[in-house]
């Protein structure tokens, strides 16, 4: 490596040309004025917020140690003049019994002379009464100055008390401080679980309003009414009769369709309704999708008898046909022959971090190297990698349906393809973030993720029409 600088540029930050040379190979690289510039910029600008930084936490640092010297100073200050306060306490009861004591000397002393001043008086008594005198003298000037001792004491005493009370009134302010934080952050804490407990409970009521509204009804009376309304054949009713659970769980029951043909179109009419609410319940906008099916829309024109027979009353050829091709490219069936239920659409623990998070779609675990298959007819719209997803398989299904089946170990179709039902399109693998073989599988109803599990269930109470 050479490094030559060039005279151009300022004379600070002159032009530098670096000849990195390995073997036979050699490169120049031109380091110029304004890269030099730029570099001691940023350099001293990391270093200047490196001490601006520093600087803080030291002066930070610095404030709590004051702080809590300060703190550690009152409460020695405090247990001081507890001390002094005890101290001068035992010193006042000594002056006090002082004083008692020497109130007792000097009654004592006045009686004695009470009594001696009846007798008639003598030299020697005059001299005892002098001395006498010298003691009641002496015993005054001693409560005297007991007495202002004590009155000096109690002084003191009244300063230290209030010191002391001020002292404590300061912690306490402190601590009430504190204490009356942590009671705002719980009131807001309870407030708020208050809050949502009262949604939950609304929505415990809500669902348990539709449960109640709920009637059972069994699916071959579903089939019946969906036959009857022509969207399947008498021949795939029977062909799903023998694979249909025994009780199923919807809204409306259907009667028992009558000879005429008014029942009959009743009929119909209600199983289209029960149709439409089934699909609704994956997600699907069924208003939106096909508004020829005569939801949230204006009606007029002039009066036409019903057929005769045919076709139940009020659904027309064209609203069967766009009935049945939805029915065509719903994902009802599962993407493996043999899997295990792993994990769940909606709300779950990652598997990788432990940490709440949302899946969108479920995992279906087999034996490695198993065949995935399409779960609908479609077109392949994305065959590849996809960063967490690894190796996945895109398929559109028409009506804003779509299919992602993620984390496989090869796949078999591509971008364009034309794919039917159940037409093997890859392998099980654990590409991507996965902990182990198995199948990511999402169901996209215009482009938001809807619950799998749905659409398995409907596949037990919708009969498979012809395809």
């Amino acid at each position: 490596m050479v490094a030559e600088s060039s005279s151009r540029g300022s004379r600070l930050f002159p032009e530098i040309r670096i000849n990195l040379r390995a073997g036979r190979r050699s490169s120049e690289v031109l380091l110029t004025p304004i890269a030099q510039i730029t570099v001691v910029s940023t350099v001293i600008l990391i270093a200047a917020a490196l001490v601006y930084f520093g600087i803080g936490w030291i002066r930070s640092a610095r404030t709590i140690v004051r702080h809590e010297a300060a703190v550690v100073r009152a409460e020695t200050a405090n247990a001081d003049l507890q001390d002094e306060t005890a101290s001068l306490r035992d010193e006042l009861a000594l002056a006090v019994r002082a004083r008692e004591d020497a109130e007792g000397q000097l009654s004592a002393l006045a009686r004695e002379q009470r009594g001696e001043m009846r007798v008639p008086p003598a030299a020697s008594e005059e001299a005892s009464a002098g001395k006498v005198g010298q003691m009641l003298d002496q015993s005054q000037r001693d409560l005297h100055q007991a007495e202002t001792q004590r009155a000096t004491l109690e002084a003191r005493l009244s300063k230290i008390e209030t010191d002391r009370i001020e002292a404590s009134a300061h912690q306490s302010r402190a601590a009430c401080e504190a204490v009356m934080k942590k009671l705002q952050h719980a009131s807001a804490d309870r407030d708020k679980a208050i809050g949502e407990r009262d949604r939950l409970r609304a929505r415990i009521a809500e669902l348990e309003q539709k449960h109640s509204e709920r009637e059972i009804v069994r699916p071959e009376e579903l089939a019946g009414a969906f036959r009857l309304a022509g969207l399947i054949t008498a021949e795939s009713t029977q062909s799903e009769a023998a694979t249909s659970p025994p009780e199923v769980l919807i809204t409306d029951a259907p009667p028992e369709p009558e000879e005429n043909s008014g029942g009959i179109a009743a009929f119909g009419r209600r199983a289209v309704s029960e149709f439409t609410r089934l699909l609704a319940s994956t997600g699907l906008n069924v208003a939106r999708l096909f508004p020829q099916l005569g939801l949230d829309r204006g009606e007029g024109g002039p009066f036409v008898p019903p057929p005769k027979a045919g076709q139940p009353d009020g659904i027309s050829s064209d609203k069967l046909e766009a009935m049945r091709s939805l029915m065509k490219s719903l994902p009802l069936s599962p993407p493996l022959d043999q899997y295990q239920l792993e994990s769940r659409f909606g709300p779950r623990h990652d598997p990788f971090n432990h940490r709440p998070s949302f899946h969108t779609g479920i995992d279906l675990s087999a034996p490695y190297m198993s065949p995935v298959y399409a779960t609908a007819a479609g077109t392949v719209i994305y065959a590849g990698y996809r960063a967490d997803y690894g190796k996945v398989v895109e398929i559109s299904h028409g009506n804003g349906i779509a299919t992602v089946y993620g984390h496989l170990h090869r796949y078999t179709v591509s971008v364009g393809q034309t794919v039917a039902e159940h037409a093997h399109i890859g392998f099980l693998g654990s590409t991507g973030r996965s902990s182990g073989p198995h199948v990511h599988y999402e169901i996209l109803v215009n482009d938001e993720p809807q619950d799998p599990e749905k659409f398995l269930g409907l596949a037990r109470l919708i009969p498979a029409s012809d395809k």
